[in-house]
């Protein structure tokens, strides 16, 4: 069982955060494996290069099947993925607002979506499965990967604007959000920016701050398992534990507590794993 996440080529990484590549052989007798996925501040690809994956939204009573790959856009609820006995996939984070300048399709439409990417890509997403589909090992996925974005992003405009960058400093920084001043720095006026930040984005900025903060102490949290809760919210400018709670609770629907008891049933920490982290 393998679990990597790298970089992109550099010059892919003014579009794509990191790539996740995740392979597991589980027993058949065991249950199927199940990923608690609380909500992220995150929006990219997902190719499904063998096995299946269904995904649970609880509070939305949905169960659905997902597509061999997919575009996925900011997601508004907490979700169960449930994988099939063996599995892999390769994930693909876009940096905010760059999968709006790939698709230029206003993000609002992708929120909690997750949509077979052959509907709109077609032919080249036929042939870059095939392609990983028989990759001899995982740093050949990871160079298909590259090849492919590659092809896609060189085709887009050079033309960078102040708020193309914004999404990315309040994901680095959370809980320094103000509105008044990301939108200065957009050169935009409040009403402007939210509305332009929505269409790239998908949610709205102080939404997708709100996100990003949970989404950070969570993860600090996953590779800090010792640090207490309360050091937690204070690192991330929350008033106190309750208001860290409250949180996960609407990203998570459960307790800080019980989402990493969740957590640490997820595939990529079953015994034996191989983990790569960049």
């Amino acid at each position: 069982m393998v679990f990597r996440v790298i970089q992109p080529s550099p010059f892919l990484r003014q579009y794509i955060r990191s790539y996740m590549l995740c392979h597991i052989d589980v027993d058949p007798s065991l249950p199927a494996p199940v990923k608690a996925y609380p909500v992220t501040p995150e929006e990219g690809m997902t190719f499904h290069i063998r096995g299946q994956l269904r995904a649970e939204t609880p509070e939305l009573n949905l169960l659905e099947k997902r597509a061999k790959t997919v575009f996925f856009g900011c997601p508004n609820a907490r979700q169960n993925l449930i994988l099939s006995h063996e599995f892999m996939l390769a994930h693909v984070w876009f940096m905010p607002g760059a999968l709006y300048k790939l698709l230029q399709v206003p993000m609002s439409e992708f929120v909690h979506q997750n949509i077979d990417a052959e509907l709109i890509w077609g032919r080249d997403i036929r042939e870059v499965n095939d392609q990983l589909a028989n990759a001899p090992d995982y740093d050949s996925i990871f160079r298909i990967l590259d090849a492919f974005f590659w092809k896609k992003t060189s085709r887009l405009s050079d033309d960078n604007r102040p708020i193309d960058r914004i999404g990315q400093l309040i994901f680095d920084n959370p809980q320094g959000f103000r509105l008044d001043k990301v939108a200065d720095q957009a050169c935009l006026s409040q009403r402007q920016f939210e509305k332009r930040f929505i269409q790239q984005v998908g949610v709205s900025p102080k939404f997708f701050a709100r996100i990003s903060r949970f989404w950070k102490a969570y993860k600090l949290k996953e590779n800090n398992p010792t640090l207490d809760w309360l050091s937690i919210a204070i690192q991330f400018g929350y008033v106190d534990v309750q208001h860290l709670v409250k949180d996960c609770r609407q990203f998570a629907n459960t307790t800080p507590n019980i989402l990493m008891k969740e957590n640490a049933q997820s595939p990529e920490f079953y015994p034996g794993i191989a983990v790569y982290r960049p």
